[in-house]
């Protein structure tokens, strides 16, 4: 157990880093996150090996092994082997991040130290993004605003995902025994401070999509502030518009009218080259509809671009049985929600259409935050699940936890 602990903390660690990877660079060394990512995935795997035993796989996990199948057959087709070599790889990586927290996160409460390490990490990418913008550093496109040179869309999902979470955390945080300026108390204060911070950092960065994006998440914080006490609704509801109303001054007009534009862009613009890309992208998916032109190629065809659309991506580069089998990951994922509590179930699907939203126009199906948000949600139904069933009064109070590895028999784990 305490190696499986170990692991665990690592992976906390890894999953911190992934809202700000693009400025975790070592000089010399490359991608904190990579190197963080093998350490994590090689002390794992030494554990499960010397276990021997690893959680029984959820259907989920049969869809990515079979979409990573998928892509790598599609090198006998590519016609850009490099760039398919290229892609696999890091396919590689991200199956093996979702199958490294089916196995560890096995409890909500791991899951909600994840979700809460996340968030932490989102702080990063905002004080980045703030930063820049005291110093008047843009991005050089129409007076925008990032973080760690990264791409401002890519920047601003990032932080509209953990919005959502952030809330959910502040408000489902137990106070019973809660004292004032412990961390439980200063982590609620920290996620409630979140978002108008990221809501403030997402205007920053003039992101039109992520703007869009954020729509959900803000009926989600309408509908769950009932979770609260009037009293706390009170001060909550006054903090957050005190706050807004002081950051929204703040705002730089370069921002402001480029977020103005968003309905002219979209009824007669060209999406900043966008509609180019994805009629190339829909002409060679029609001269190979089935298995596609070849994973990672899509950069091959349009000199050196991505799809800007993930859904276009996934369907120019493994054809529709890769799309298909890309669908039933993500089917698979939200079909777990019902397992789970209303407010848990309400932010996951709410998370997930936010993300469909802001996938339509970027390419994300190769982004860590995609992955581990499928990753949660399963994990997190299935917690919930077995710990429906040990509490149905036909099962006997001495039954085996099948949610934890520790405990699990044959029924809900392989033996190695």
């Amino acid at each position: 157990m305490r190696l499986r602990n170990i692991a665990f903390w690592l992976s906390v660690g890894l999953i911190f880093i992934i809202p700000w990877e693009s400025g975790a660079v070592i000089d010399g060394i490359g991608p904190l996150a990579r190197g963080i990512g093998l350490l994590v995935t090689a002390f794992w795997l030494g554990v499960v090996l010397v276990i021997g035993r690893f959680r029984r796989l959820h259907p989920f996990h049969i869809f990515v092994l079979l979409f990573l199948l998928w892509n790598i057959l599609s090198l006998f087709w590519s016609i850009d082997t490099q760039r398919t070599l290229g892609k696999l790889e890091t396919y590689v990586q991200l199956t093996v991040m979702a199958f490294l927290i089916w196995d560890l996160y096995t409890t909500q409460n791991r899951i909600r130290i994840g979700m809460q390490a996340y968030v932490l990490g989102a702080y990063i990418t905002v004080w980045s993004i703030i930063s820049n913008y005291l110093a008047g550093t843009t991005t050089g496109r129409s007076g925008r605003f990032s973080g760690f040179g990264f791409n401002e869309n890519g920047l601003a999902m990032i932080l509209v995902i953990g919005m959502g979470i952030a809330w959910y955390l502040a408000v489902s945080a137990s106070t019973d025994g809660q004292k004032k300026w412990s961390w439980e108390y200063l982590l609620r204060l920290a996620n409630y401070a979140f978002v108008p911070l990221a809501v403030f950092s997402i205007l920053l960065t003039a992101s039109r999509t992520a703007v869009f994006s954020m729509i959900p998440i803000f009926w989600f914080m309408l509908g769950s502030i009932t979770q609260l006490k009037p009293p706390s609704r009170l001060i909550l509801a006054v903090g957050m518009v005190v706050a807004l109303l002081f950051l929204q001054p703040l705002v730089p007009q370069t921002s402001i009218d480029r977020l103005s534009t968003t309905s002219s862009e979209l009824t007669e613009g060209d999406l900043n080259g966008r509609r180019q890309l994805w009629e190339i992208g829909k002409e060679v998916f029609l001269e190979h509809p089935i298995v596609g032109a070849g994973s990672g190629v899509f950069k091959t065809i349009t000199n050196g671009r991505v799809a800007h659309n993930t859904y276009l991506s996934v369907l120019t580069e493994t054809g529709i049985i890769g799309f298909l089998l890309f669908a039933a990951m993500i089917f698979t994922a939200v079909y777990q929600v019902r397992y789970q509590n209303k407010l848990l179930a309400v932010l996951w699907l709410t998370v997930f259409l936010s993300w469909a939203i802001g996938v339509s126009s970027m390419t994300w199906e190769l982004r860590k935050p995609t992955w581990l948000i499928l990753a949660f949600v399963v994990a997190s139904g299935h917690t919930l699940l077995h710990h429906s069933a040990r509490t149905k009064p036909d099962i006997p109070a001495s039954a085996p936890d099948y949610s934890h590895p520790a405990s699990a028999t044959s029924k809900n784990s392989i033996a190695l």
